[in-house]
């Protein structure tokens, strides 16, 4: 007989004065949160999310009516005549069945449900899956609540002889009973009593007096054992990994776009998972074998394929990156180097920031190693994604960026590099110049030629050895009337030199007569040479002339009484091949 829940009245089943689409579209999102309620843990963002739709999916049904009744069968839920739900297998994982299995036949839901309530039934709906037996039903568990804003009918007998509900349900389990009870709550006790009886009438014959048995005493305590070992293994296992397996099956295996889309998104809920547990291992066995399931499937489309791909992209943000690189770098126990190695082979461009700010800061050699080589790579790759890290705010980022550039002689980042020039860091102006002398491009000698404006005497000495290397000829010109003007004389001593060896590098013979008057001074009582040091920078550009001439002129200096100037003579002497 069919028996309604104490404290509501009949609800009854006419056409609901809501649209049936509105009401198959709340079952199926109620389904879908019980199966993450199932997965996840409620506070993991994933569920939260289904949660907060399935809220706004009972919301939509409340701007219509204000209750809804549910006739339930064994496959299908059904209002007012429609079916709003089938879901032909009498599966354990069937929402109709879970219910129907149990006695309930008719389910009615009250607006304020989704508010106070919904909780309490997102519980129970998986605890009766899991059930066993001997373990309370949905109806025990629905009594227990004593819900305000839901109501049901369920179902004690067939009929007047008691034929179970379930025919292949265990006895004792209800509703699978023969007594038919005014009230629920008799009927719950009286399944607990007969659940009781049954467990003391067991408890007696495993207490039964027998003699001693070495043999089954040693059956016992191996049981046991085998007993605890399995529940280990259970415990140890890593249900994660297990669900990434899988989902890693159902993208290959599964033709239907559709389906395999399902489990890219599943993954990539996964990979957040594992992202914020720190299963180093697992993260990286997530890529690596999703990224080997889309190379074997058969007649994967085009978009699944991509959003494999994008799985690697997804964890290549910085926001996500660089947390994840900070907790390798000062875990107690880091992840195997290979490990590493898989992991940064699967990132994309937007890793190229994140690997040069830790190949800077990392304190293990093995692990900048690492992300060097992942940078280089992605420098290769991505030339563009490097020029624009050249400028970027993090200083640790953009010296190891023009760093790159210099090892790659990227000649498409001469532009970042030279704007790089005009920053007020000091190291950042020394290494753009350096990469600039590396790629020893003409653009990039012309944005060297700009450093020797520069405000540090230091940037303006390595501007002008680069250049002298280079023999960079546009600039003799700026050079020429430099050297000779007087503000040479407030140049510290090894500017002054780096100054002279760039014009003779780059004047030839045409400076020999400037450059001798230089080092061996006007003639005359009255004359006064020049100063010893700027004597020593003309013998040192002299040297740089090279031609016979000018070795000449070195060797009438070299018997000079002042000691300064007699060494720079000899150097450049043994520059040329003169001893």
């Amino acid at each position: 007989m069919l028996t309604e829940q104490d404290g509501h009245d009949d609800v009854s089943t006419d056409a609901p004065s809501c649209a049936p689409e509105l009401i198959g579209e709340l079952l199926r999102q109620l389904d879908k949160t019980v199966r993450l309620h199932q997965l996840y843990p409620v506070s993991n963002p994933t569920y939260i999310k289904a949660l907060d739709a399935l809220r706004v999916a009972f919301r939509a049904v409340w701007q219509e009516t204000g209750a809804i009744t549910l006739q339930v069968s064994e496959t299908q839920f059904i209002c007012g005549g429609a079916v709003v739900l089938d879901e032909p297998e009498k599966a354990s994982d069937s929402l109709p069945w879970t219910l129907f299995k149990d006695g309930v036949r008719q389910l009615t839901l009250r607006r304020g449900f989704e508010d106070a309530e919904i909780d309490a039934l997102l519980a129970i709906i998986p605890k009766v899956r899991r059930a066993q037996d001997w373990e309370e039903d949905v109806l025990t568990l629905l009594w227990a609540q004593d819900f305000e804003h839901l109501s049901y009918r369920f179902v004690d007998t067939v009929s007047s002889e008691g034929v179970p509900l379930d025919p292949s349900a265990t006895p004792g389990r209800w509703p699978a009973v023969t007594a038919a009870f005014a009230d629920p709550r008799e009927a719950v006790e009286a399944a607990r009593r007969r659940a009781a009886a049954g467990g003391a009438a067991l408890e007696g014959v495993l207490r039964t007096a027998a003699a001693p048995d070495p043999e089954a005493a040693r059956a016992r305590a191996e049981a046991m054992r085998h007993l605890r070992d399995g529940i280990a293994r259970e415990y140890a296992a890593d249900l994660r990994r297990d669900v990434a397996d899988l989902l890693i099956d159902i993208l290959e295996l599964q033709r239907d776009a559709a389906v395999r889309m399902e489990a890219v998104r599943h993954l990539d809920a996964l990979l957040l998972l594992h992202l914020s547990a720190r299963s180093f291992g697992a993260l990286v066995q997530l890529l690596k074998e999703s990224a080997a399931a889309a190379a074997r499937a058969p007649a994967m489309t085009v978009e699944v394929r991509a959003a494999v791909g994008q799985l690697g992209a997804r964890l290549s943000d910085p926001a996500l990156l660089v947390p994840l690189l900070e907790w390798v770098d000062g875990a107690d126990e880091r992840p195997a180097a290979t490990l590493v190695a898989d992991l940064i082979a699967r990132l994309d461009a937007n890793a190229l920031g994140p690997l040069l700010q830790w190949s800077a800061q990392s304190r293990h050699y093995d692990l900048r190693q690492l992300y060097i080589a992942g940078a280089d790579r992605l420098a290769d790759a991505a030339p563009a994604e490097l020029a624009k890290l050249v400028g970027a705010p993090d200083d640790a980022v953009a010296l190891e960026a023009m760093r790159r550039c210099a090892a790659h002689r990227q000649e498409s980042a001469v532009v970042s590099l030279v704007r790089q020039l005009g920053h007020e860091s000091e190291p950042r102006r020394a290494a753009a110049l350096a990469a600039l002398a590396a790629v020893n491009t003409p653009r990039a000698l012309g944005g060297v030629e700009r450093a020797l404006g520069d405000a540090s005497s230091a940037v303006r000495t390595s501007a002008m050895r680069i250049l002298t290397t280079a023999v960079y000829r546009p600039v003799l010109t700026r050079v020429a009337e430099w050297v000779q003007s007087r503000d040479v004389r407030d140049m510290d001593g090894n500017e002054r030199r780096a100054l002279f060896e760039l014009f003779g590098t780059l004047c030839g013979d045409s400076g020999l007569v400037w450059l001798s008057a230089q080092l061996d001074g006007p003639r005359g009582f009255f004359k006064r040479k020049s100063d010893p040091e700027t004597r020593a920078c003309a013998a040192a550009a002299l040297g740089r002339v090279g031609s016979l001439a000018a070795r000449e002129v070195l060797r009438r200096a070299a018997d000079t009484d002042e000691p300064l100037v007699r060494q720079a003579v000899r150097a450049a002497l043994a520059r040329g091949g003169d001893a």
